[in-house]
Formats: structure tokens, sequence, C-alpha cells
């Protein structure tokens, strides 16, 4: 059974090739094609006269006693074109046909509207027999088919012609032939089956393309969709089956026509710009298109109140809109869209197929049934291609999405490591790579809960100011290695400690880097172990000897302060704060070891309430100025001041400088302490010259005027408004608040110079690199720090330092003051080295300002 329908299908295979072989072959040629016992066919075109009835007036009456007929000695299809009247046609009844076959007067072209035939007899000039189109398509027995057909009697008389009135509201063409009813009837099964295929295909390219609309939601699927069905319908009006099978009226067609073509020309610019996207299209091809798809829907409209416009304004936009999606595409494509390829091919197709079509339709192409049928071919061909780009579309989006799956992920491992990258940044150290405070917390913590909890423990917090000042002075690479110096004793000496708590596990980590120059230790304390005084003062041994740099040794000392748990806290952050508390506490005291206590919590709660205390001391001007006096060396005459600053306070008492002069510093205050200071001093100054008394006065400046971008300008202004000369100023500098920002330091220190103002380096020899200042300063004068001055006739050490820092200033041609001279020995040392100028109590104490003119007085006395 499955072999017997193989080979019936097989068969009807064959069948259908050989009818389509026979029908290409007629397509081709105007001569009769076969003639055998089954079916014939024959071409009248050849034997055809034709009149023109401009006036619309003639009837087959009078069109018989027309002699001025025209020949049609081509032979080929009769093509008026665009005409508004009818056209007569006239051809033998009586011609080469092979006889006995019943003939149908066949018009292959579906568009002709009107057509009356007749069957004269010349002799007699009597009608023998007529019909009319719309006579035929009304007929039950008539064989149905789309192509216009009459069945034609059977012929008697000699000489007989038969004639045919056409008119059409389109392009007007007859294409007359004589059919054999059985060679119509193969026709009409193999266009059939071939339109059947057609429309077939077309409308199942709709139904995928529907399904694609509806699961995917783009736009892109429904302008096809669109676009297929107006080409159906335009199909079914050229072909002539929407005229035989769907609404049986030729008048339809004359409104079908022009709609179809509009919505198909509106449907493939939409379709063009969606699947090209509109942003590959160069922008003028893409503004024309733009523009030409609402004109398609407004010509659809039109037509349907003025048909008879239809036709030639279709054509037009049709021609428009293929010249215009064919650029689009070939623009997508040298723009680099791979699916444009295919778009460009099947619009081709399409083009090639309407172009002919559109020129057999003016009549610039002559009709025959390739010129009829190429916008069929054409239409085909573009329906399945631009099925093959949409499914090529979906391949590359598909691919497009696993790039971008595949990018996501990576983007996704990326954000993962980029993360884990940055919680270990956050959690360690950036120069040491040790943890930090956070991960110390975290440590803390764990120790606390419940599941790790430790009975007690210390957290050890290690200072170490001469890094920060190392990274001021000599670099931050300097100052780094030193660090990590720092860090690797104290790694290798807690690596075998057993008291010692780690930071982090992994890798194993005893250290936590609190701030650059600080870190954290924690160690286990009480019964059995250590006391932390002992575990602690181990750690600090470590830094007895120097650290080695390259070829640089360097001295740190380490000031510890120490909170421990629960006793001192039972929060991380509790127990940091108390250990930084009695860190700063040893650091103002000198104390290289200090544990946290109430006392130490009071002193903090004291500098608290000192800074809001100081910053309301500024605006009440409560501060007030003392000036200690300077002496010429050798002749002991008075020569200048020193401006100090003392607070005396009515909550807190006395508060000593150093204390009121770190708050200052640490909440933002000195900018407007100096600016207090400068201003007093230099109307004190006034005073004094004005009074005959052409001292000099010195003010100490700390960082953070010597980094305030204005503070020059300030003091120009300031001597300026008191009208004193600013060579009779002296501003001393610290090596200290140099090394903080030298280059900005540096900048300053030079503006000032050049303002007339004369630069004393104050505490000389404490720092590290006072020749290097000196070298590189506007320096006037040196001021030898007390603790050598007043050591110097105990300590030869110290004395040496003096005699050779006066030694070096004359070699510089620098002055030096000397601080601290409380005796008549120690200014004897100093005339015999060669200070140039002194002061201390042993000729007067810091005094008020009022006080100081009565002193001042009485010595002029």
């Amino acid at each position: 059974m499955k072999t017997l329908l193989s080979c019936s299908k097989s068969v009807r295979y064959v069948v259908i090739l050989i009818c389509c072989m026979r029908s290409i072959t007629a397509f081709a040629m105007d001569f009769v094609v076969n003639q055998d016992n089954h079916y014939a066919y024959f071409n009248v075109n050849s034997y055809l006269s034709y009149y023109e009835d401009f006036n619309k007036s003639e009837t087959i009456e009078s069109v018989l006693g027309i002699e001025n007929w025209t020949k049609n000695n081509t032979g080929k299809v009769l093509n008026f074109g665009f005409v508004d009247y009818p056209v007569w046609v006239r051809f033998p009844a009586d011609m080469d046909q092979p006889k006995g076959h019943d003939w149908h007067l066949v018009i292959p072209y579906p568009l002709l509207q009107h057509a009356n035939v007749y069957l004269v007899s010349e002799s007699s000039r009597r009608v023998l027999w007529r019909t009319s189109l719309k006579a035929t398509l009304q007929k039950k027995d008539n064989l149905r088919s789309h192509h216009i057909n009459f069945s034609l009697p059977k012929i008697e008389e000699k000489g007989a012609y038969f004639y045919l009135k056409a008119s059409s509201n389109t392009s007007l063409q007859l294409p007359l032939e004589l059919w054999d009813r059985n060679y119509l009837i193969v026709q009409q099964n193999v266009e059939t089956l071939l339109w059947g295929l057609y429309f077939g295909v077309v409308f199942a390219l709709m139904l995928y393309n529907s399904f694609l609309f509806l699961s995917m939601r783009d736009s892109t699927y429904a302008y096809y969709v669109f676009t297929l069905l107006s080409i159906l319908f335009l199909m079914l009006s050229i072909s002539g089956l929407g005229n035989r099978y769907v609404w049986s009226n030729p008048q339809l067609t004359y409104y079908s026509l022009p709609i179809s073509a509009s919505m198909t020309s509106f449907g493939l610019l939409a379709f063009c710009l969606s699947f090209l996207k509109a942003e590959n299209i160069r922008p003028v091809v893409r503004i024309f298109m733009q523009a030409l798809a609402p004109l398609c829907l407004l010509a659809a409209v039109f037509v349907t109140y003025m048909p008879e416009f239809g036709a030639v304004l279709t054509g037009w936009l049709g021609a428009f809109t293929i010249v215009l999606v064919m650029a689009a595409g070939i623009s997508a494509l040298l723009n680099g869209q791979v699916i444009a390829r295919y778009f460009v091919i099947a619009t081709t197709c399409f083009s090639v197929g309407a172009i002919v079509y559109i020129a057999n339709v003016f009549g610039v192409l002559p009709s025959s049934r390739l010129t009829n049928h190429g916008i069929q071919a054409g239409s085909a061909l573009e329906a399945l291609l631009f099925s093959f780009a949409l499914a090529h579309r979906i391949k590359e989006e598909r691919r497009q999405k696993l790039i971008a799956m595949e990018k996501m992920e990576m983007a996704q491992r990326t954000i993962v490591q980029v993360q884990n990258q940055a919680l270990q940044q956050a959690l360690h150290d950036p120069v040491t790579r040790k943890p930090n405070e956070s991960l110390l917390s975290n440590r803390v913590n764990e120790l606390i809960s419940e599941e790790q909890r430790i009975d007690t423990f210390a957290l050890v917090l290690m200072s170490f100011p001469q890094i920060k000042q190392i990274a001021s002075s000599m670099g931050r690479r300097l100052s780094e290695d030193v660090l990590e110096s720092v860090i690797a004793r104290l790694e290798h000496e807690l690596s075998n400690n057993i008291q010692t708590l780690t930071v982090e596990k992994s890798p194993n980590s005893n250290v936590a880097v609190e701030e650059f120059g600080s870190v954290i230790v924690i160690c286990k304390i009480g019964e059995g172990y250590r006391s932390v005084n002992d575990f602690v003062g181990q750690l600090v041994n470590l830094y007895e000897s120097a650290i080695q740099i390259g070829e640089t040794s360097i001295q740190v000392d380490a000031f510890c302060g120490i909170a421990s748990y629960p006793k001192h806290g039972d929060r991380a952050d509790l127990l940091l704060q108390h250990a930084s508390a009695a860190r700063d506490f040893g650091l103002r005291t000198g104390e290289a070891i200090t544990i946290y206590s109430s006392e130490i919590d009071t002193f903090g709660r004291r500098r608290l309430a000192l800074v809001g205390a100081l910053s309301q001391a500024v605006r009440d001007e409560e501060l007030e100025l003392y000036l200690q006096p300077q002496f010429e060396c050798v002749s002991q005459n008075l020569v200048g001041a020193e401006v100090l600053l003392r607070w005396t306070s009515e909550k807190f008492g006395t508060v000593s400088p150093a204390e009121f002069i770190e708050i200052a510093e640490e909440a933002g205050l000195m900018a407007q302490i100096t600016r207090y200071v400068i201003d007093e001093a230099f109307s004190i100054l006034h005073a004094l010259h004005s009074s005959s008394f052409p001292i000099k006065l010195s003010i100490n400046l700390s960082i953070h005027n010597l980094t305030e971008p204005k503070f020059v300008r300030l003091v120009v202004l300031l001597a300026e408004k008191h009208m004193i000369n600013l060579a009779d100023v002296v501003f001393e500098v610290t090596e200290t608040a140099m090394s903080k920002d030298m280059d900005t330091v540096v900048q300053t220190l030079h503006q000032l110079a050049a303002a007339g103002c004369s630069i004393s380096l104050d505490d000389y020899g404490t720092g590290y690199s006072s020749l290097a200042y000196l070298s590189q300063l506007p320096i006037n004068e040196l001021k030898i720090d007390r603790a050598f001055v007043s050591q110097m006739e105990r300590m030869d050490s110290n004395y040496r330092i003096v005699e050779n820092t006066v030694k070096l200033a004359r070699a510089l041609q620098i002055e030096t003051v000397a601080e601290g001279v409380e005796n008549q020995k120690t200014l004897n040392s100093l005339l015999r080295i060669g200070c140039n100028r002194v002061q201390g109590f042993h000729f007067a104490k810091p005094m008020p300002v009022s006080q100081f003119r009565e002193w001042i007085l009485r010595r002029a006395c």
C-alpha cells in the first residue's frame, strides 16, 4: 500500500511538472503551441484590427459601418495604457485554428472590467451571437476560471467576424487567444495549483509570523504580517482570483487594486524601517520613507472616493517605495548590518517583478505573460527571502543574546571579583595589606560573641609619631618602608607568642593597622599569662635599636594605649575609643605605655569642653597677648619681643598654651586665632613705635597658617591697616610645622620674605632636616631651643650643639637667638661663643602688654 501511494504521488508530481513546463512554454510563445487529440492553443493577436472610440458613442451597429480600422501588423498584445474610452477589436471567425475544437476566447488580463463580444455576418451585417463579461460571470454553466473567457459558438457561416468592445479603469490591454476547452481546463488546473501554492505559502508565512509577533511582541513581525496580507489582496486583484472566487464583481477590483497597492507600499516601508532599524539607514532616505508611509495611507483613503486616479497614484507611490526601500537596504548593508543582504536580495526580486509589471501597466514594456505575472513571481520570492531574513534575524538575536548572557556572566564574575577585591580593600590597609580597623572590629566582636567568647583580653594600640614626621620631611615612600619594618618586627615577635590573638586567620596576621603610623595588637590577659604591662613592654623594647632602611638609620619611639575587655568596654568601638584615648594621653605626657582609666576619660571630657569654651573665648576676645623681651647679647639692649598667647578662662582658670593651641589646631580655630594675634600685635607695634620704642615683634605661626591660601594677603592688609613696616615683624616657624606640607610652606615663607618680613626657625635642632630647611628657606635667624640652652652648663653635649649651631649660623650669615637664658653664667657662655640675641627669665618673664609698656618705660628712665 505504501509503495502504491508513493508511486501515485510520484506520478502526480510528474504530471504537475509537465503541466508547469507546458505553461512556461506557453508564456514564451505567441503562435500555436500544441495540437493533438486533446487540446490546442491559438494566438489571435496577429489577426486583429482595432478602432478607438474616442467619443464613447459607438455601438455594434455603428461600428459595422466604419472602414478605417487599424491593423495589428506587429502581432503583439494590444496595450493602450490608461485610457478612459472603449476600444473595439475585430478578427475573422475563420482563421487558421484547427477545426473540431470547442474554442474559448480567452483574455488573460484580469484587470479588464468591461467586455462585450459579438459574432457578426459581414455579408448581411447581422449580429449572429452576442455575450458580455457580466453575463458570462453570471452563467452557472460557464467554465469557472480566473481568466476572462467566452465560450464561442459553432461557426457555420463563411466570412463572419468577432467584434470585441473593451474598456478598463486601469491600463487597457487586450491579449486575445483561442483556447480549446481541454487546454483551458488543464491551464486552469495548473494555474490554480500554482496560485494555491503561492497563497498557501504566503498564508503559512502570515500565520507563522503572527505567532512570532504574539510570542515576542516585536512590531517587525506585525509589519511583515500586514505586508503579506496586503500583498495577498493585491495578488487577488491582479490575478482575477478575487473577482472570480471572492467578490464576483469586476467593479470591486476597481477599488481593491489601488487600496491593496497603497497598503502594500505602507507595510513595506514600515517593515523596512523596523527590520533594518531606522538608525542604520541614511538620514535622507529615512526621512523620505517616514514621510512617504503616511502618504500611502492617505492614498488608500483617497482612492476609495476617487478610484479613477487610483492606478496612476498607487503606481507612482509603489515606484517611489521600491526606490526608497532599495536605498535603505543598501544603506544598512554599507553600515555593516548582516541581515540587510537578505533584505536587499528580497527587495530586488520584488522590485524587478514590480517594475516589470508597472512598466507593462504604463505601456513601457509590451504585454506578455511574463510581464503580466512579474509581480507575482517577485512577491513570492520576496516573501520567502524576507522569511529567511527574519529567521536569520532570530538566529542573530539568539546569538547576540547568548553573547550578551556570556558577557553578563563574565560581568557578574568580574563584579564578584571586584566586590571581593573591594571587600579586601575595605578591610585591609592599602600600604601594608594588613587588617584595618573595620576587620579588627569584626574580630573583636567575634571574640566577645558567645561562640568564641574569651573571658578577658586587651587591645593594644601602638603609635609611632616619627613615621608621620618622616612622611612629611623625607618622603612618603620612606615612611611606608619604615611602617612595614615596624610591622615586620612585631609580626616576628608575636608569631610564636601564645599570648597573642590573631586578627585575621587566613592569611595569619597578628597586627592590624588603625591609621598610618599606628597599629593594634590583641593579647590574652589573666591567669596563666604575663601582665599586659610586661607583654607591651617587650613590644616597646623591640624599637630600642634603630630601623635600617637602605643606608638610612631611623629611630622610632612607640606610645601604647591599652584597653581591656570587659573592664574598659564590652564593644569593639568602645575598646578602640578607650585605647585611643589612652594612647593620646601617653603622647601628651610622654609615657610609652598608658592603660585606660577614668582619669583619662575625665581628661578627654575636659578637652572636649575646652574646644567649645575656646571657640567662645576667641569670639569674646578672652585671649590675651603677652610679650617676652629679647636683648642684644653684647650690649644687652632691648631689640625686640616675642608675642605669646595666654588664656585665663572663667570656668577652667588658666589654660596652658600647649593645651589650648593643640586644641585650636584640632578644632580648626588657628586661622581665627592667628588673625586676632597678628591684628593685636600690629596694633601694639604701631603704638610702641609711636612712643619711640623701635623694637621688632616675633609672632609664632602654625602649619595651618602656612598652608592657608590667603594668609600673606591678610598680613599685608593688616600691616597697611595699622601703618607698620613689615621689616619690624619676625614670623617664627618650627621644623615640625614645616614638615607637614613642604612645598606650600616654602612658597608661603618666600612670599612673606618678599613682603619684607623676617623668618625665624624656632626650636632649631629638634627635627630631622634642619640643614635642608636652611638651604631652601629664606631664614633670617635661628632660635636655639631652651632644652639645649638651659642645660649647656651642665651637659657638654648641649654646649657643643649650641656652639656648632652659632658657628653654622655665622657661616650662613644668619643671626641666632637663644631661648631659656636663666642665669648670668649661661649668658656669659653665649657671649663667648658669639650668640646674637637672648631671651629668658634672667632678663624678664613674659608679661601682659600693659605691664610691658610700664616695664619698658621704667627701663627707659
